[in-house]
C-alpha cells in the first residue's frame, strides 16, 4: 500500500457521505479485508458502526504444491536457488520463476544457473533497470524452458506468462525510513505472509504447480500476516508535504486507514 494510495482511500472516506450515488469495490490478492471493512463502516438507524461487505472471490487458480527446503546458511542463497532450479528443471513441464531481491542478486544468480549448463534453457533477467526491449524478451513466445530472475515486480505488479514452478528465498528490498541516519534506505527483509503466498500463486496460473521456499515452514508461521503500509516506514515529514501538495485539508484531521 502506496501512500497515494492511502491518500484516495482516505479522501474517498470524505467524500462518499457527500455521494450516495458512488458505490466504492475495493480489491486486491493480499488485502486486511477486516481493517478495510471496519474503515469502510456505515452508521446504522441505531447509531451502530456495520462495517462495509466482504465479498470473496476465488480465482482461476490451479493447486500449488508448497516445498519447504530451508537453507542450512543464510548466504548459501544462490546455491539454494541453484539445488531448486535443477529440481524444477527435471520436471520439464513449464517455466521457472525465482525471486530476487534486487539486481546485483539476479547477476549472481543468473551466474549460478547459467553455469548449471542445462539443457534447452534460457536465463532471462527481469529488473527495473534492464532497456524496454530485454525485459519484454519475457513476454515474447519461446521454445524449450525459460527460468526468469525477477524481482518482486513479479509479485503484482506484473504476470509473467508460462510460469509453472516458483522458487521463493522470501527476501525482498522494501523501502524504509531510519530515523538514526535521516535517509530513506532499501534494505533486504523478509517478505510478509500475504507476500509469499502472492508469489506462490503466480505458478498456479496454467496448470497445478509447485513453489519451493527457502525457509521453513515455522519461519513463514512467524512473519507478518501483511506487508506494513508504506506511510508506517517513510519519512513523516514527506507525508505531511505530500498532503499539504495534494491540498488533503487538516492532516490532523485526515481519516487514514492506519493512522
Amino acid at each position: 500500500r502506496s501512500l497515494n494510495i492511502d491518500f484516495i482511500l482516505g479522501y474517498l472516506t470524505r467524500l462518499l457521505p457527500q455521494r450516495p450515488d458512488l458505490k466504492v469495490v475495493i480489491t486486491s490478492a493480499t488485502i486486511d479485508s477486516e481493517r478495510f471493512a471496519e474503515h469502510f463502516a456505515s452508521v446504522a438507524a441505531d447509531g451502530t458502526r456495520v462495517p462495509a461487505p466482504v465479498i470473496e472471490v476465488s480465482g482461476r487458480t490451479y493447486p500449488v504444491e508448497l516445498v519447504y527446503e530451508p537453507l542450512e546458511n543464510e548466504n548459501d542463497l544462490v546455491e539454494g536457488i541453484t539445488r531448486a532450479v535443477t529440481q524444477l528443471h527435471a520436471l520439464a513441464e513449464g517455466d521457472i520463476l525465482v525471486f530476487c531481491s534486487g539486481e546485483r542478486e539476479i547477476r549472481d544468480a543468473a551466474e549460478a544457473v547459467n553455469g548449471l549448463k542445462l539443457s534447452n534453457t534460457e536465463v532471462l533477467p527481469l529488473y527495473a533497470r534492464l532497456s524496454a526491449a530485454e525485459q519484454d524478451r519475457v513476454f515474447r513466445p519461446h521454445s524449450g524452458m525459460r527460468v526468469v530472475l525477477a524481482t518482486n515486480v513479479a509479485e503484482t505488479s506484473l504476470t509473467v506468462p508460462g510460469i509453472r514452478y516458483v522458487v521463493d528465498p522470501g527476501y525482498a528490498r522494501i523501502s524504509r525510513y531510519s530515523s538514526r541516519t535521516k535517509v530513506q534506505r532499501l534494505p533486504i527483509e523478509e517478505i510478509s505472509q500475504a507476500s509469499a503466498n502472492q508469489r506462490a500463486g503466480r505458478c498456479g496460473r496454467l496448470g497445478p504447480g509447485i513453489a519451493i521456499r527457502l525457509y521453513s515452514e515455522e519461519n513463514f508461521e512467524a512473519r507478518p500476516e501483511f506487508t506494513e503500509p508504506e506511510i508506517l516506514r517513510t519519512n513523516l515529514a514527506s507525508v505531511i508535504l505530500q498532503m499539504a501538495d495534494a491540498r488533503l485539508g487538516a492532516i490532523e484531521d485526515f481519516p487514514f486507514v492506519e493512522p
